[in-house]
């Protein structure tokens, strides 16, 4: 004979042990939505409590011990209270799920259910703890049973009252959420409700745990599923913009083969012309805000069956049918945006854009050919500066191939170590002394060196970049440490690091960590990093200047003057040196001079450190050091210099200028 009894307490213990699991199975999970994982980890817990609380409601009577006496009469009242506890549960969830938020403003959706089933709750739990000492409920006998009160049908009452409110409100509001998820909530409010109900009519049997313990099941198994769609609709959505990324655009790509034939569909990859100029008009949370109703705008211009994706920064992708890309590249002449400015006040802005268009030509081709070839279109635009759009020709698919070949030869090369720094020293023109030197990456490949020209901006466009950049620091690191060995001075070398890095929020401590594992002192190491750093907010370079300077590294802005930005930067981050763009030096016109003049004297002023690059002739020294910039970089004094060279440098740091060696380095 099967012991029901025995298994019904079983079945109470190994759920209440689930539920708890559970709770903490979803409280570990990452979740883009904190608020329903919180009340999800609250629901559980109420239900393995309750279940753990019940199950102690019958093991113990007939037991007549003091304790358990006092467990019993606990358990019982923890029973009653948190099915009343369980209204308010249940309607935090159910009203994150379908609104976002919960709260009982006046602005709330359903504000007065939720506030009748608020007091609902108050009220069940008072009369619990009133007939606990009254006996209105229920009473605990001498032998510690538990007996049923006059007033119990008004304990069911009450949760189910509070329950079919929430059930009318679910019904409402149903299409605010995804059938899967409707029914799973419809679930966790049925399941319990039914038992309840059950074991009203049916004493003596758990059918209340019963169901608490299916809507758990199901809320379990539904809570992971989705997060795990949350998660896949994160990596292949924007969060600014709402619109798919490009691994969703490659997905949309993947998927359609099957449904639409792709030669009838063109591809437009666009970016927002002058977009840097309205972030820095209106500020960067308003630049966020044009860019996600510029989105909005346009995809209500798409039909249902075309598709646009937010790429990166300003950067849009369209997938269109062949038919209606003249009515698209319309849109790029001009597309007006309403937003809200900083003041509040509705404002229109007739935003523009640059395109590169692939026609797509092949039924079986890849996603991702299809989003690198409209994107080489754009890049040839952008490089023609007078072109609006660009189509994408079989010249321009034979770059593509040149560049696959490339990206693999730098890959290669990182690999391998083809890529070694070299040094050019930074001299005080009143000493001729050696006081600093930037290190520069050389690509030595196939016993010939390239131009910095010909990889470093292919290497920004595939962030291949931001390996060489560390790559570079270790180099550099190893060899300062080889130099220290031999006994040299050495003074600070200053090592860049593209803009695109900034995109880690780690890249401070990753660059201490190198510093520190080569042992060297800390401010033998200076940071550059470019002035031009539209695609990020100067606040996320201020955090990466100010962790640099908080760890002991130097920082230097690098090229000052050829951004758009220069005063902000100057007066939001808290640089240690300016180098001053060539631009400026090599200019000898009066209206550059007098700039020159006043940039050194701002620099002065703000107690920055002065560098002057690219200086090639004497004249430019004798300029420079009379408006008291006296630390210069350039041709005059050495081109990069190799390792080895450098170190022979060091050892002789004193730079012999007579009138002689002047004329030749200037010729």
């Amino acid at each position: 004979m099967v012991d029901f009894f025995a298994v019904q307490v079983a079945f109470l213990l190994f759920e209440s042990i689930f539920c708890f699991i559970s709770a903490i199975v979803s409280a570990a999970k990452n979740s883009r939505d904190a608020k329903a994982k919180h009340a999800v980890v609250f629901l559980n817990v109420l239900a393995g409590l309750l279940l753990l609380f019940d199950y102690l409601t019958y093991v113990l009577p007939g037991r007549v011990t003091p304790f358990s006496s006092f467990v019993m009469r606990a358990s019982t009242l923890a029973v009653f209270l948190i099915c009343d506890l369980f209204l308010v549960a249940i309607i935090i969830y159910i009203s994150i799920v379908l609104f976002g938020h919960f709260d009982l403003k006046r602005e709330q959706r359903c504000r007065f259910r939720f506030l009748t089933c608020c007091m609902l709750s108050v009220v069940g739990m008072a009369m619990v703890i009133i007939s606990h000492f009254s006996g209105l409920y229920y009473t605990i006998d001498a032998n510690n049973n538990y007996n049923r009160g006059e007033l119990f049908p008004l304990s069911v009452l009450i949760p189910v009252a509070g329950m079919a409110i929430i059930l009318s409100i679910l019904m409402q509001y149903r299409k605010e959420t995804s059938r899967s998820r409707f029914l799973a909530l419809l679930s966790y409010i049925i399941f319990p409700l039914v038992g309840f109900l059950f074991q009203y009519f049916f004493y003596g049997f758990a059918y209340m745990d019963i169901g608490v313990a299916i809507s758990v099941h199901v809320m379990f198994v539904e809570n992971i599923l989705y997060q795990n769609q949350q998660i896949r609709i994160a990596e292949r959505t924007d969060i600014r913009t709402g619109l798919a990324n490009e691994h969703g655009c490659i997905e949309w790509i993947r998927t359609r083969k099957s449904d639409v034939n792709l030669e009838d569909y063109a591809a437009v990859y666009f970016d927002l012309a002058k977009y840097t100029l309205i972030n820095r008009k209106y500020g960067v949370d308003v630049g966020n805000q044009i860019l996600s109703s510029y989105a909005g705008a346009f995809a209500e211009k798409l039909e249902p069956d075309e598709f646009m994706g937010h790429q990166t920064g300003d950067q849009f992708i369209a997938i269109v049918r062949k038919e209606n890309l003249p009515k698209i590249l319309e849109l790029m002449k001009g597309l007006p945006v309403n937003f809200k400015d900083e003041t509040g006040e509705i404002v229109t802005e007739s935003i523009a854009a640059r395109a590169g268009v692939y026609e797509i030509d092949k039924k079986d081709i890849k996603g991702e050919e299809v989003v690198t070839y409209c994107r080489t279109a754009l890049d040839h635009a952008r490089s023609l500066g007078s072109k609006q759009v660009v189509y994408m020709t079989q010249e321009l698919m034979n770059a593509i191939e040149d560049r696959k070949r490339f990206d693999l030869d730098i890959r290669y090369a990182l690999e391998h170590d083809e890529f070694v720094p070299f040094y050019q020293p930074k001299v005080n023109s009143k000493t001729n002394m050696v006081c600093g030197a930037e290190a520069l990456a050389r690509w030595i490949h196939k016993d010939r060196i390239i131009d910095p020209g010909d990889f470093i901006p292919f290497m920004e466009r595939n962030e291949s970049i931001c390996d060489l950049d560390m790559y570079m620091l270790r180099k550099i690191c190893a060899d300062i440490t080889q130099w220290r060995k031999e006994g040299m001075e050495i003074p600070p070398i200053s090592v860049n690091f593209s803009r695109r890095n900034l995109a880690d929020p780690d890249l401070a401590k990753k660059i201490d960590k190198v510093v520190k594992e080569s042992g060297i002192p800390k401010e033998l190491i200076e940071i550059e990093i470019t002035e031009t750093v539209d695609e990020f907010p100067l606040s996320t370079l201020k955090e990466f200047v100010d962790s640099l300077r908080a760890l002991g590294y130097g920082t230097s802005i690098d090229d000052f003057g050829c951004g758009n930005s220069s005063m902000s930067v100057l007066r939001e981050i808290n640089f240690d040196t300016m180098k001053i763009d060539k631009g400026f030096i090599d200019r000898d016109d009066v209206k550059d001079q007098t700039i020159l003049d006043h940039i050194i004297k701002l620099a002065i002023d703000i107690g920055l450190k002065i560098v002057a690059e690219g200086v090639e002739q004497s004249a430019q020294v004798e300029t420079l050091k009379n408006l008291g910039a006296n630390v210069i970089q350039g041709y005059f004094y050495d081109r990069p210099l190799p390792k080895e060279k450098m170190f022979e440098r060091l050892k002789n740091p004193k730079y012999e200028m007579d009138a002689e060696t002047k004329e030749k380095k200037e010729d």
